[in-house]
This record gives structure tokens, C-alpha cells and sequence, in this order.
């Protein structure tokens, strides 16, 4: 095997004292094949070793200097010296002993799930399989230039459940293969090769991680199953065809029953964008990452166990005093992009560190990429603040979580928080537009199940979190559902107006005055951007920012005593505030039993019941219609001590209009509430 580096013992940023050898492929002007050829070339050789930096081959649309960035920072603080190289036949050359030969492919056959979208469905499927074999995606006249031997059959191995070996055709574009019948549709066509993928190539492909939209590297290097669909609609979920769906569906399943006590991640993007939720009814953690090179940014050597951000508090050292405190939060969902595009090129901000930032990072991607997160706890100032968005795991939402999945995703979840030293979290759900829907036999809400959601925030001693959510109380600390939260919703606040500043410094000023003092506001959720560009609404840039919070501050009536903090000293100064310091345990123990009026009742489709219990106790939760009829046992188990509520669905009982009794039933307690259903 060819040697690209020397063997290094790393510390962390700017101490590599030994330089690091890998090379540069310069994508720009390339042909579309060729970057698909050096995209999978690169997730071959950078399995075990980072080996191969792609330059403008696939850099993410958030910040278009990504690429050049990392690529400056990889030769600053990891002392790397790149080869570069600009030639595609001179970049196979060098690294010809990786690799085996091509698999072919049709160019000419392309395909889209919505208007904007145009992609090469054989060379894709050709990459899948060429990352499974060690070969290159190619199409004949390129197999020919780049002495690519194509065969007719490959064999396939597999590398995690030592399933059988397959053979499988080595030419996407043989005119005996179902999927190039001329009578097919294109989309008949392409859902041809993914049927007969999920038969012959998924058993062998990674059984914990799955790729969907375009090829990547990253999908390469990890040996995933890919496929690239979606729906017209960024909410409409049946703008997602059935024929879709079926096999986004049978993928699911089957790395579910592969996973069935644990988590496992699906990378790409997903339109339309609710459909995360779906994916976590089967037990999965979802990370946008439409860019290149995670290949190489998760195979560059770090020995680094600890990460400890400059803005870490010590709670000893906070005073609560009378003011306002306000935090603004950076980020884009939970996407991976974003953090690889420096919050799209925000941390490069001639002012970042002048004000105080919640930036929001995917930390599963920094325990997959360790550098990067090195590089960010590194080059960070004490007013640069980190939280995980939306859970350290990525787009997760334990309150779908079956009870397998959920000790193993506990443990996990502790774990990052401890490496990264993060302690609190921003969640919220992409929401399914109607509040309330079924798909497929699973329920999308865009409400949390609290009291689930709660528990798991308290097993993994999150001290607290931020939320965007329609059912509970906005900008009011709650310790509820068995951890701290605190809500932002209906106020502007979640990517609040921006295109005019002096309305959005007024839109907080009005928003802190509601409070009373000391006080709280999470003052903005923004899409940060690179100084100087053109924003969109929603968008706001550091030196913009700047601005606005000197327009707070200006303020005659409260100006004098708003503070703008991180989220690391927000979350102290609340639990402070609280009395929730000393012992670091919001649980509050309810001191009677009892069942609570729904809310919100009348209801449609859905209402929330809310109980509690003092003690341990087996419970019943039953449903009965006006007439005394049951219709169903809601809950039968036994349960711990604390607060709980029960979100019920009209629809999962098919209920009509009309009056219903639910009935709570333990040892030594029964009652009964009436709720009104009307449609």
C-alpha cells in the first residue's frame, strides 16, 4: 500500500510538530464525471487514512470558500503539505494501486424528484457499487482513457455481518439489465435499480449508517447504501410517491432490525423535511451533509479524548443580578453542512467574539470528525458559546423512540456530551404542517411527548433546554416534565425578521419588557451568515447583529440592564434563579396524585392529558365514550414517581365529534375528566 503521510502522535491544534503528506485534487472546471470518479476515489482512499482533499468537487451551497477554508486550516494547524494535483488521469495514476478497475455507466440517463434537481441515476448507483468493489464510476470512453477494465461481473464482499459474497454486474448500462428497458419510465427505471439494490447490494452495505440524495465521499468511505429521492413538497409528505416511499420504507426496516437496540444515522438531506420524524419512528438519527470531504476530515489523526470550550462556566463563579438576560443562537437545524461551512462562514466574522453567540454544532459529526471539532473548541473565545442542536445524535427525537433504542441512546448521548463538554441542548421538531398527521402507521406531531422527552433530557442530565414548541408556555422556564426547558415560540424569535434592523431591535425591547427582572429571553434562533453578504430575511450577519443589540442597549427604559450572555451562563444564571444549582436536580417530585383537565379541550385532532404521581405506581389510563363504553386502555404499566401527560390522538381511536371520558385508575386513586372532541 502507497504511503501519504508520516505516523503522528497529536495533541491538539497548532502543536503538529511533524508535517503531514496527503493530496489536493482541484475540482474546478472538471467535468461532472470526473468529479463523481474523484469523489468515489476519495472515498476509498481515505477509509483508514486521510489521504485525499477535494477541492471544489462537492463543497456545501451554505459557504462556497468551505473547501479553500479547510484546506488553509488543514496546512496552519495540522501541518499537512499537499501534492496537488489538477489532471483526473494523474489523480488515478497516483493512487492506481487502491484500485481495481471501473464499474460503467450511462451519462445520458438522468433523473429528478423536483424542479431544480437534475442527477445521473446510473453514475450514482455505479459509484455505490464501485465503493463497494474498489472501482471507479466510469462511462466507456473513460474506462478506455483512464485504462479503467470494466468487467461484466464483481463480486461483492461484506465487510460487517460476514454475510455471503454476491456477484453483480459491473456495466449499470448493459441493455440486459431490467432497469435499461426503453418501455420503463425514467422513475420506473430508477426505482428498478433501487429494488433490486435493497435485494442484492444493501445486506452487504453498512448495517448502522445510510445515505439519501446525492453521492458523497462520506457515503463511500462508510460503505453505505444510497439513494437519491424525495418529494416535490418541503411538507407534504405525499408529494413523496408511493413507489418512493416503498423503498425508503423496506431500507428502514431493515437496518431497524439490524439496530434493534440501538440507533443508527442516516446522512443527506430529506425533502420533505418533516419526514425526520419518520425516519426516528424506526429508531434513526438524521444529518443533513451535502458537501465533500468528510471522508477525509474523519480519517485525519487526532489523539484527543477531552474538549473544553473557553466558554465553559463555573457556576461559583456566576453572581444573578438584576437584569435582563438575553442570548441569540446560531445555526442551521442540525446541519452537518453548516458546521463544516463555519456556521456559512459566520466564524470567520472580523468581529465574532465581540458578542456573546449560542453557536449550535452537530456533535456526532465532531466525534466523527474530530479535527473539526478541535479546530472550533481551539480557535473559539469565551463568548462563543456551544450547544448541541437539535440532540448531540443529530436530528433524534427520543419521544419516538422505542424502549429498546432508548438505554443504548442514553448512554450515547452522555457520552458526547461528556467528550464535548456540553450540557445544554436546543431541540425542536421539523414540523409536519398540520400539527398532527399519520404516515404510514406512525404518528408525525409537531409537539415533543413531554413527559417522554422530559425523561430523556433528565437521563442524559441535560441543565437545559432550549425549545421551539406550539403546546407549551413561551419564554418561561419550566421544570415540568423532569428537566428545565424553556420555550421561544409565536414571539419572532425563531428566524425572526432581520431585513430591518431597527424592527427587529424593537421587536426584542418589546419581548424583554414583558419580563420582570432578573429575566429571560432567548432573543433570536438566526441563520448567521459571512460579513458583507446578501441576506435573505431570517439571515443576519456578527457586525448586523452588533447593531441591533446597540439598539437594545439603547433602549432609555431597559437598555441600562440587558445583558447578552451565552448559553452556557444563561443555563447557570436560570438554575440560579431557580434554585436548581445546589443539587443539580430539577425533578420535582409531585406532592399528591392526581389527573388534570386536557388541554387544550375542545380539541382537534389532538389534546394533552396530564397526571402525576408521588410514589411509584401501576396506573391505568382508560378512554370511554359518553355512553360508558370503552373504547380503549390508553396506559397499563407501572411507573416511577414525577409528572407525566399522554398526547391523544383522534385519529389513532378514529373518534367522532362528541363528549369522552377518560378514566385514571391505581391503588389508591380514580378519576374521571370529560373532553370535548369537535371536528
Amino acid at each position: 500500500m502507497m504511503k501519504f503521510f508520516f505516523v503522528l502522535v497529536l495533541v491538539s491544534l497548532n502543536v503538529y510538530t511533524q508535517s503531514y503528506k496527503a493530496v489536493l485534487f482541484n475540482g474546478t472546471g472538471q467535468t461532472p464525471e470526473n468529479k463523481l470518479l474523484a469523489m468515489t476515489l476519495a472515498g476509498i482512499v481515505n477509509r483508514d487514512s486521510a489521504r485525499l482533499y477535494l477541492l471544489n468537487v462537492y463543497e456545501t451551497w451554505s459557504y462556497n470558500q468551505t473547501d479553500e477554508k479547510w484546506r488553509d486550516i488543514y496546512r496552519t494547524y495540522g501541518n499537512v503539505e499537499f501534492d496537488s494535483i489538477q489532471m483526473i488521469n494523474q489523480l488515478i495514476d497516483k493512487f492506481r494501486p487502491f484500485i481495481k478497475g471501473g464499474v460503467s455507466y450511462d451519462p445520458n440517463r438522468y433523473y429528478s424528484n423536483f424542479s431544480g434537481q437534475n442527477f445521473r441515476w446510473q453514475a450514482e448507483q455505479a459509484a455505490l457499487i464501485g465503493g463497494l468493489s474498489d472501482r471507479l464510476p466510469v462511462t466507456s470512453s473513460m474506462s478506455t482513457a483512464f485504462n479503467l477494465a470494466v468487467a461484466d461481473s464483481l463480486l461483492i464482499e461484506d465487510f460487517f455481518d460476514n454475510d455471503s459474497s454476491i456477484w453483480v454486474t459491473g456495466k449499470i448500462d448493459h441493455s440486459s439489465n431490467p432497469w435499461n428497458n426503453s418501455a420503463l419510465t425514467e422513475e420506473e427505471r430508477y426505482l428498478n435499480i433501487l429494488n433490486w439494490g435493497t435485494q442484492k447490494l444493501l445486506p452487504r452495505c453498512n448495517p448502522a449508517k445510510f445515505y439519501i440524495r446525492e453521492i458523497t465521499d462520506w457515503a463511500i468511505s462508510n460503505r453505505m447504501f444510497q439513494v437519491n429521492l424525495a418529494g416535490t413538497d418541503d411538507l407534504n409528505f405525499n408529494s413523496l410517491s408511493s413507489g418512493k416511499a416503498d423503498v425508503i420504507e423496506y431500507v428502514l426496516n431493515f437496518i431497524h432490525q439490524k439496530n434493534s437496540d440501538r440507533i443508527f444515522h442516516i446522512y443527506g438531506w430529506m425533502r420533505p423535511e418533516p419526514m425526520v420524524q419518520w425516519f426516528a419512528c424506526f429508531g434513526a438519527s438524521f444529518h443533513e451533509t451535502l458537501l465533500g470531504n468528510l471522508s477525509f476530515h474523519s480519517s485525519f489523526p487526532l489523539n484527543k479524548e477531552e474538549f473544553i470550550p473557553k466558554s465553559k462556566v463555573d457556576p461559583d463563579t456566576v453572581n444573578l443580578e438584576n437584569k435582563h438576560y438575553i442570548i441569540f443562537v446560531a445555526s442551521e437545524g442540525d446541519a452537518s453542512n453548516w458546521v463544516v461551512g463555519f456556521q456559512s462562514g459566520a466564524w470567520f466574522s472580523v468581529d465574532r467574539g465581540k458578542i456573546p453567540i449560542g453557536w449550535g454544532w452537530n456533535f456526532h459529526l465532531f466525534d466523527e470528525c474530530p479535527f473539526i471539532a478541535d479546530y472550533y473548541y481551539s480557535s473559539g473565545t469565551k463568548n462563543d458559546g456551544f450547544l448541541s442542536v437539535t440532540s448531540p445524535l443529530g436530528y433524534a427525537y427520543p419521544d419516538l423512540w422505542d424502549n429498546q433504542v432508548w438505554n443504548k441512546a442514553v448512554d450515547t448521548t452522555k457520552y458526547l456530551m461528556n467528550r464535548f463538554n456540553i450540557e445544554n441542548i436546543y431541540g425542536y421538531k421539523h414540523y409536519a404542517g398540520s400539527g398532527v398527521m399519520t404516515y404510514r402507521g406512525k404518528t408525525i406531531n409537531n409537539s415533543f411527548n413531554f413527559s417522554k422527552y422530559g425523561q430523556f433530557q433528565k437521563s442524559i442530565d441535560a441543565k437545559l433546554t432550549l425549545l421551539f414548541d406550539p403546546l407549551i408556555a413561551t419564554q418561561t422556564p419550566i421544570t415540568s416534565y423532569q428537566s428545565l426547558m424553556f420555550n421561544h415560540v409565536g414571539d419572532g424569535s425563531f428566524y425572526g425578521a432581520s431585513s430591518n434592523l431597527s424592527e427587529m431591535a424593537n421587536r426584542i425591547i418589546t419581548n424583554i419588557k414583558k419580563q420582570q427582572k432578573p429575566g429571560f429571553l432567548l432573543a433570536g434562533y438566526q441563520r448567521f451568515r459571512y460579513d458583507n453578504v446578501s441576506i435573505s430575511n431570517g439571515d443576519i450577519t456578527i457586525p448586523r447583529l452588533i447593531q441591533v443589540v446597540n439598539m437594545i442597549k439603547s433602549d432609555p427604559t431597559i437598555g441600562a440592564d440587558v445583558e447578552v450572555v451565552t448559553p452556557e451562563l444563561f443555563s447557570v444564571l436560570m438554575r440560579k434563579k431557580l434554585g436548581l444549582l445546589s443539587t443539580e436536580n430539577v425533578t420535582k417530585l409531585p406532592a399528591i396524585i392526581s389527573l388534570s383537565q386536557n388541554y387544550p379541550n375542545p380539541f382537534n385532532p389532538s389534546t394533552v392529558i396530564h397526571y402525576q404521581l408521588p410514589k411509584a405506581s401501576d396506573i391505568k389510563l382508560e378512554l370511554y365514550n359518553i355512553l360508558g363504553e370503552k373504547i380503549a386502555v390508553l396506559i397499563d404499566e407501572f411507573r416511577d414517581a414525577g409528572n407525566y401527560e399522554y398526547n391523544l390522538l383522534s385519529s389513532q381511536y378514529q373518534l367522532t365529534s362528541g363528549i369522552y371520558i377518560v378514566r385514571m385508575i391505581t391503588k389508591d386513586y380514580i378519576k374521571s375528566i370529560k373532553m370535548s372532541l369537535v371536528k
